[in-house]
């Protein structure tokens, strides 16, 4: 009995470490390749099943009831985890990968193999019955699946007649209860770290109001572009914006409409600018934006686009007023612009526009 214990543990034990390094290699591949939606599905589909196959080999109880032999792990948990994480396709790949190992891992082919491979995918039934169309997993939700996963396994074990082993079964339904609540928390436990992780990263780098980067993140984000541009040899822009009249916005519609606009023009800058461009709120209602590998012409182009569709946008005040306001820019270029001198040129060719009647464009002079 303490062997089967041990046993049991093992599997729980090494459950919820490789859920810690899972966790952070799906993490770092979601960073990287973010873009890709169907690949996370698929990475942690493949990986709760290596998981699954791994505990078959390694930390398995292994009965023998005539001529078949009955492995007892902790491998539903492994289905249900990565349903958890990456939904029905995840699961799937992941029940598909366990029960095909354990059809192939006995010699000869025994009649225990197939019931095996029928019970992961029967736990894949019956994990996505209790968590379909479920966009947040409760501990409620969670336990449905642990007991419905356990009845797929009693239903085998009747099958292959180990139901004589009473007191291994029990024992076995206990522990699993309790591993598949542990590996619960263990989960949410490891979201909200990474969530507040991510709110503190968003609150460092980024305004409160606006959700642009903030000055800080915005003289880093320079720096890199600054040297991945000497690096490579190519050109890029800044681009310094300022909101027309906005003292006058503040005055007549008060400040709970001003950061009202202030948010609508940090959505209009976010969906103008190119994908790789960096946008910031430098400060009360002046903007600044990166144009990466970008000439002088392509520049004054972009920044005349961002011009024109912010005089063609229709900002909501908070009462359902329509108003609408106009910007001016400056525009600084690298290399024509030595680097310490970008962020004054661009500055002193927004006043220029300002000067020249507001709502233009305006290039630093080289």
């Amino acid at each position: 009995m303490q062997t089967i214990i041990q046993t049991l543990f093992n599997n729980l034990t090494f459950l919820t470490t490789i859920l810690f390094f899972g966790n952070l290699f799906l993490k770092f591949i979601d960073r990287k390749l973010h873009r890709v939606n169907w690949l996370i599905p698929v990475l942690a589909g493949i990986f709760a099943g290596m998981i699954g196959i791994c505990m078959m080999s390694f930390f398995s109880i292994r009965l023998h009831t005539g001529n078949n032999t009955v492995m007892v792990d902790f491998r539903q948990l492994a289905i249900m985890i990565s349903f958890y994480y990456g939904g029905s396709w995840s699961g799937l790949i992941s029940a598909i990968l366990i029960g095909i190992y354990r059809l192939f891992s006995g010699e000869p082919l025994q009649f225990s193999s197939w019931v095996g491979f029928g019970n992961a995918m029967f736990t894949y039934v019956v994990t996505s019955l209790c968590m379909r169309r479920q966009r947040e997993i409760s501990l409620k939700v969670w336990f449905r699946a642990i007991i419905a996963t356990l009845l797929v396994y009693i239903v085998a074990v009747t099958i292959l007649q180990a139901i004589e082993h009473i007191m291994l079964n029990l024992l076995f339904g206990l522990l699993y209860i309790c591993a598949g609540l542990f590996a619960y928390y263990i989960i949410r436990y490891i979201q909200r770290a990474d969530d507040t992780l991510v709110m503190t990263r968003e609150a460092a780098n980024h305004d409160f109001l606006t959700k642009l980067y903030n000055p800080r993140a915005f003289d880093r984000l320079f720096r890199q572009t600054l040297n991945e541009a000497r690096e490579h040899q190519q050109s890029f822009a800044l681009v310094v914006v300022d909101i027309d009249f906005f003292k006058k916005i503040n005055d007549n519609y008060g400040h709970l409409n001003g950061d009202t606009v202030l948010i609508q023009v940090a959505e209009v800058l976010g969906r103008t600018i190119r994908p790789g461009d960096y946008c910031a709120r430098k400060g009360g209602e002046e903007f600044a934006v990166i144009l990466n590998d970008c000439t002088e012409q392509q520049a004054l182009e972009l920044a005349e686009q961002i011009r024109i569709t912010m005089q063609q946008h229709t900002f909501v005040l908070e009462e359902g007023q329509n108003i609408y306001l106009t910007i001016s820019l400056g525009v600084s270029c690298y290399p024509l612009t030595a680097p310490a001198e970008l962020f004054r040129e661009a500055d002193r060719a927004l006043y220029e526009a300002k000067e020249n009647g507001r709502n233009r464009v305006e290039l630093a002079n080289q």
